[in-house]
């Protein structure tokens, strides 16, 4: 089962509790009914026996709602023997009181099926709005087909027939409008509740990788048809696992999925905490960025504080997975501050979060500057000064003029190590 059929099933529970309520007091309506006609004698006593029975569907129906019980088909028997009983305490009473067969939906017992139909609106399920009226109406209809008139009716000229004929099929209508209202009602709304819970669900999933703003930006109906982004300033960083390939070639396929799973998870839960954006996974590397949707002057502090506990997460888990016997696993982090084309590509059934230009582009190469500075965390002299970085603080070194692979430009960067010691030793 789907996480939206899930859902529907859990809301139509829950108004299964609603209508098993509501039963209670068309119960007691019904009673007070019955015991009303008391002065009739004993022949009332068939009703009474209905409206037991209906008492009995509605301690029934009390009983699935406490001990939570449900199933789809539940609604169904529910609202078909409620129309069985009811049609049947109406052909009953219509007969007891000497009522004319074509005038049993105007009896005030019959009124009762609106009060059906509202709740079998209320589950959610357009056609069994339909299946109600439609049933109630077919008992009526065989009820004055097949039942005797009664000697006591008065006989009555053709016109007054008529007349009377067409009075008592204006309750039908009324059913059979009501009906139809309430059906084009449960529909929609049942078609906007597929709809909300789509959308929930859609930024719940999102959520895990993204910040709430984010995530209901690439939700947002105005990026349904057309890209969605802008040349900004943000922050892009880069990690990866240090000596990866000499670790995958000590674990087993599974085993290597497993570590990068727990990975994945610690880091994206990490950025999105810090209100980031994971762009993508590439293989053991994280790209993220930070300062979208808008730019803000905290995105860098915020995107510097995420690369430290980065590092205080992933030694907390390499801790872990030593006490074990397992590889330890160590991380080196890149970071760049500049322009970049900053959003979402894509239709509402597949979207991409995309960050595109040099920025990107500087920000893996100063991560990959890690190894050859022996630090934990490297980031350009552009970034240090859009997060305020301070050059004396501890574990921070500033190195002038660093070249970058595959580029001829040269970059001053700030790289940090939390114990402060560098080896200098080469990747």
């Amino acid at each position: 089962m789907t996480d939206l059929e899930e859902t529907l099933k859990y809301a139509e529970k829950q108004q299964e509790r609603l209508a098993a309520i509501i039963r209670v007091f068309v119960f007691l309506a019904l009673l007070a009914t019955v015991l009303s006609i008391r002065s009739h004698g004993g022949h009332h006593h068939p009703v009474l026996a209905l409206t037991i029975a209906y008492g009995i569907l509605t301690t029934g129906g009390l009983i699935f709602s406490w001990r939570g019980i449900f199933h789809p088909v539940l609604p169904l028997v529910f609202v078909t023997l409620e129309i069985l009983l009811v049609g049947g305490q109406t052909i009953l009473m219509g007969s007891l009181m000497g009522q004319s067969p074509m005038s049993l939906s105007a009896l005030p017992i019959a009124a009762v099926i609106f009060v059906i139909l509202a709740h079998a609106a209320m589950r959610y399920r357009p056609w069994l709005v339909i299946w109600a009226a439609g049933l109630f109406l077919s008992m009526m209809a065989l009820a004055a087909r097949f039942l005797p008139i009664t000697e006591t009716m008065p006989v009555m000229s053709q016109n007054l027939q008529h007349d009377i004929v067409h009075h008592q099929m204006f309750p039908v209508i009324m059913i059979i409008l009501t009906a139809g209202i309430l059906f084009v009602t449960a529909r929609g709304t049942r078609r906007l509740l597929r709809v909300s819970i789509s959308d929930r669900i859609a930024r719940h999933r999102l959520s895990r990788f993204f910040a709430t703003d984010i995530a209901n930006h690439l939700t947002d109906d105005s990026n349904e048809n057309d890209a969605s982004g802008a040349v900004q300033p943000v922050s892009v960083l880069f990690t990866d696992i240090r000596g990866f390939s000499s670790i995958a070639e000590n674990l087993t396929p599974v085993e290597l999925i497993d570590l990068l799973g727990e990975f994945r998870e610690i880091l994206a839960k990490v950025i999105q905490e810090h209100g980031g954006v994971v762009d993508k996974f590439i293989g053991d590397a994280v790209m993220a960025v930070f300062g979208f949707p808008e730019p803000d002057e905290s995105s860098s502090a915020r995107c510097l504080a995420c690369a430290q506990a980065m590092l205080q997460r992933l030694q907390s888990w390499s801790d872990e997975r030593s006490a074990v016997g397992q590889l330890p696993v160590t991380i080196g982090i890149g970071i760049h501050y500049g322009e970049a084309f900053v959003g979402v590509v894509g239709k509402a059934d597949l979207l991409e979060f995309t960050v595109i230009g040099d920025t990107v582009n500087i920000a893996e190469r100063v991560e990959r500057m890690t190894r050859a500075l022996d630090a934990e965390i490297t980031v350009s002299r552009t970034f240090a000064e859009a997060a305020g970085l301070d050059a004396d603080a501890h574990g921070w070194d500033f190195t002038l003029a660093q070249p970058m692979e595959g580029r001829s430009r040269l970059i001053d960067v700030f790289s940090y190590r939390r114990d402060g010691i560098r080896t200098h030793a080469s990747a």
